[in-house]
């Protein structure tokens, strides 16, 4: 062949080729020159080979104008298993962008820059939350704190505000975030759940669902109580998702329409506080023997006068339950003084005094968790507190007995801590159907044993953290006829 026509064939052989890549062919050949190529890949397995791989982003955020607009981004990424390769090579043929696009559009989902959110509970609790902007984050964050803390001490406490307590008052020492929280900056998939707004964020740290929550219309004559009892919510719970109520005393009218949705955090927000309050120290009736009055009659030798203290307390919440009240201090501002009511007639079949109860602990105290629906500190179930649990009087004070019998049981559990069942009789010779429990003892009073007789306000015990518990209190409980009762629905001396 002569020179001429190879020549004129190489010349043909380019300006064929040229020709094609101008026609827009969805695959270009090359030949005997090094040309750089992108080798494209979705998910490992390899789809193409491009030229440009910057013109395949710009064509996926291009064409991908519905998602820009329902995430209110300027850019849509390509799909998270997607990866190129950068080859230098001197023979071969590359796709179009189009191409390699079409092969994705239908089998992968795109992607948005944005960031995830990892809550640490523990080593075996993990969970991941994908937001489109940190700073919907930080609100949320605030806005679930703000759900435990009013809304004008906390700024003050960020801006450094709160005025010193004089005689009495509440002033913010610290405010955390229970788990471990990281906040990674990543292409996150558009087929995930994706938080794009403050609010549904807040909703989701507060009641760890994205179900509307549900309402509930007051009737005639229903109190917030009897509304919450109704949904399995404590007064406090109930009260947090209604913020415009302001107490549990609030009244509500027909017609009303309130939030019975259960706080469920996926965070804890810690709040300790330094407390001082004036209490009222209701007096004790003490009970004294005449046998030379008539059975059955009595008279007040001395009359009761309750005092006043002032006392500081260090305490802490996570999501609005208390967790720790520890007495700091106390100044007696003014003494109580005990009644003292003379009984006549004492006989020798008596055992003991068991008009009104007699307060299991000292006083001024502070109750951390009501008898009724709690969310279980431990595992977070909802389950029903059968008990009062009381705490403010410190480790080791000593708790009494609410009336007078004899010791059914005593001992120590897991759950219970250091415990002691007492059952009450009204004489020797009658069982009787009554039953106080005293739980999470830090150790038992000198002679407690089974069978051992207390009289009403004997020590029998003291306070402490002993079993299944989150801080020093005592679980006081009360069962009649097998049934549990509202420790506060008995009248105390």
């Amino acid at each position: 062949m002569s020179r001429k026509s190879i020549y004129w064939g190489f010349l043909f052989s380019i300006i064929l080729s040229s020709l094609v890549f101008i026609l827009g062919s969805e695959r270009k050949t090359f030949t005997n020159y090094p040309v750089t190529v992108y080798q494209v890949y979705l998910n490992g397995e390899t789809i193409g080979v491009i030229e440009d791989e910057e013109k395949l982003y710009n064509l996926i955020n291009k064409e991908q104008k519905s998602l820009r607009n329902e995430f209110k981004v300027n850019k849509i990424y390509a799909p998270i298993g997607l990866e190129t390769t950068k080859l230098v090579t001197y023979e071969g043929s590359v796709d179009s962008v189009e191409t390699v696009y079409d092969k994705i559009k239908d089998v992968e989902s795109f992607s948005v820059k944005g960031y995830e959110i990892t809550i640490a509970h523990s080593e075996d609790k993990i969970q991941k939350i994908n937001v489109l902007k940190k700073e919907d984050f930080d609100t949320a964050i605030t806005n679930t704190i703000k759900s435990f803390v009013d809304d004008e001490t906390y700024e003050k406490y960020l801006a450094n505000e709160q005025e010193e307590i004089v005689d009495t008052g509440e002033t913010l020492e610290n405010i955390s975030i229970k788990e471990n929280i990281t906040i990674k900056e990543k292409y996150l998939s558009t087929d995930d759940k994706i938080y794009k707004d403050a609010n549904e964020l807040s909703q989701f740290l507060l009641f760890g669902t994205d179900e509307i929550q549900g309402m509930h219309t007051v009737e005639a004559g229903q109190t917030i109580k009897e509304i919450a009892n109704e949904y399995e919510l404590n007064v406090k719970e109930f009260l947090i998702v209604n913020p415009e109520i302001k107490s549990e005393t609030a009244l509500l009218y027909p017609g009303q329409k309130v939030n019975i949705g259960l706080v469920n955090p996926l965070i804890s927000v810690v709040v300790e506080t330094n407390r001082v309050v004036d209490a009222e120290v209701t007096y004790q009736t003490e009970t004294e023997y005449d046998n030379k009055i008539v059975i059955g009659k009595k008279y007040t030798k001395q009359v009761g006068q309750n005092g006043m203290s002032r006392v500081r307390y260090y305490t802490e919440t996570i999501n609005g339950t208390p967790t720790q009240v520890i007495k700091m201090d106390e100044e007696i501002l003014i003494p109580a003084i005990n009644e003292i009511v003379v009984y006549g007639g004492l006989s020798t079949q008596y055992i003991g005094n068991n008009g009104n109860w007699r307060w299991p602990t000292l006083k001024p105290y502070v109750i951390t968790s009501y008898f009724g629906w709690r969310t279980d500190p431990f595992d977070g179930t909802r389950t029903f507190h059968r008990g009062l649990d009381i705490s403010g009087t410190g480790y080791g004070s000593p708790i009494y007995a609410a009336r007078s019998g004899y010791i059914s049981s005593i001992g120590y559990r897991s759950d219970m801590g250091y415990y002691i069942d007492i059952t009450h009789k009204d004489s020797m010779n009658e069982q009787s159907d009554l039953k106080t429990i005293y739980m999470h003892m830090s150790d038992f009073a000198e002679g407690m044993v089974d069978g051992t007789y207390v009289e009403k306000g004997q020590i029998i015990g003291y306070m402490g953290s002993t079993g299944a518990s989150t801080g020093t209190h005592l679980d006081f409980r009360i069962v009649v006829n097998g049934e549990y009762i509202d420790p506060l629905s008995v009248e105390y001396d």
